[in-house]
């Protein structure tokens, strides 16, 4: 059975913008964790036109930066697993456009450096292999990356910079501070006389964030499939309402032809307040029905996000969103809060007036409901989403 190969792996959807559809560039994340290119959510701000804005997939509400959207944080996780599968790509499919990153020439890259992370032309190859500096690293020729057996290469990445300190990267973390620091940053910013700053290696707390993630992702499902749930239960309303409204309708047809003319004109008043009745309930069913899958979406793409970023993300990476990632997390495994009224599918008929009419014919109310074979078997759909329980009067709490 054949191996999938790196970008198989990494689907479409996670690096894709939900907004504009296409691969991220520049992308942005949000409080929220979903991540979108920076001038989709420009356009988006705009759009909304004030200091905060809804998220465009979970609604929370995100409040702008002085600088706006330029201020908000950059997912250098996602828009380097963007690069490292389209430059898989390009290279299993012998697609031009790569080229050698560590001189100026403008040359078509030939190999990679899995130490150093960059494409290489023959010349800077050959310099590569000589210089005392770099004739230890491994590198590996086109033609071998594209049998896909050195797929590891691609996830290779440079660690950032410091944006403070030239020169420097960021291979140590601040546990007081919670943020990655040179050894610029260590000897001078996080060297507080009266405030000892926990500074240690960013591969030991990498570590430690990437066993805590996936300690949390797993629990976080219960609140996936509690959403997954309550949208089939919402769909199943909608039929369900959709049902017990034509059966009210051709009730009200049978008892307009029996009254003849006298009661016709109240037989459509009371089909008008059928349809005003269902179209008021099917919105407030097909709202609830956004709500989880919005929820669903926020859940899916979270734990998704956590799950990838464990699995495919640097030290760096990982370490730097380690707390909104966990804060994340922790909020998922929280018990759901969710009302279901199952009474939304009920249509009344009110026969009243038509009783003044023609008192002597007038049929009993009639009342719409699904069977309780139905109901019980949603309440317990519902009971298997949640350890809530469902109240007497048909709304799940």
């Amino acid at each position: 059975m054949a191996t999938a190969s790196f970008s198989e792996k990494v689907s479409d959807d996670f690096i894709q913008c939900t907004i504009c559809c296409y691969n991220f560039k520049k992308p942005k994340v949000l409080p929220c964790l979903h991540t979108f290119c920076a001038h989709c959510l420009r356009e988006w701000a705009q759009k909304n036109d004030g200091d905060t804005f809804p998220c465009p997939i979970c609604r929370e509400q995100v409040s702008l930066p002085e600088n706006g959207v330029e201020g908000l944080k950059d997912n250098f996780f996602l828009a380097s697993l963007v690069k490292a599968v389209t430059e898989h790509h390009k290279v299993r499919h012998g697609q031009d456009g790569l080229l050698c990153t560590t001189c100026d020439e403008g040359k078509p890259a030939t190999s990679r450096c899995s130490d150093c992370a960059e494409f290489l032309c023959e010349s800077c190859e050959l310099a590569h292999r000589l210089q005392r500096a770099t004739k230890g690293h491994t590198l590996f020729t086109f033609e071998e990356l594209k049998t896909g057996k050195y797929d590891g290469v691609f996830r290779t990445r440079k660690v950032p910079p410091c944006p403070k300190h030239s020169g420097e990267i960021l291979k140590l973390y601040c546990r007081t501070c919670e943020t990655p620091i040179c050894n610029e940053c260590a000897l001078f910013e996080h060297r507080d006389l009266q405030l000892l700053h926990n500074i240690t290696r960013i591969e030991e707390v990498a570590t430690e964030k990437r066993k805590t993630i996936l300690d949390l992702t797993p629990q976080c499902q219960a609140q996936v499939q509690f959403f997954q749930r309550t949208e089939e239960v919402q769909n199943r309303l909608k039929e369900q309402l959709q049902k017990n409204t034509e059966l009210a309708r051709q009730n009200v047809h049978q008892t307009v032809q029996t009254m003849v003319a006298l009661v016709k004109e109240e037989g459509e008043r009371l089909l008008a307040c059928i349809d005003t009745e269902e179209t008021s309930r099917k919105k407030q069913i097909e709202a609830e029905i956004e709500g989880a899958q919005i929820g669903l979406a926020s859940a899916k793409s979270t734990c998704e996000f956590a799950e990838t970023l464990a699995r495919e993300g640097g030290d760096y990476e990982v370490a730097s969103f380690s707390q909104d990632m966990a804060t994340r997390l922790i909020d998922l495994t929280k018990p759901p809060i969710g009302t279901v009224d199952l009474g939304l599918v009920n249509i009344p008929v009110d026969y009243s007036v038509m009783g003044r009419k023609f008192e002597q014919n007038i049929p009993p109310p009639g009342q719409y409901v699904m069977l309780e074979s139905t109901e019980r078997e949603l309440r317990s759909l519902l009971k298997g989403a949640s350890p809530s329980q469902t109240s007497k009067h048909g709304k799940y709490k």
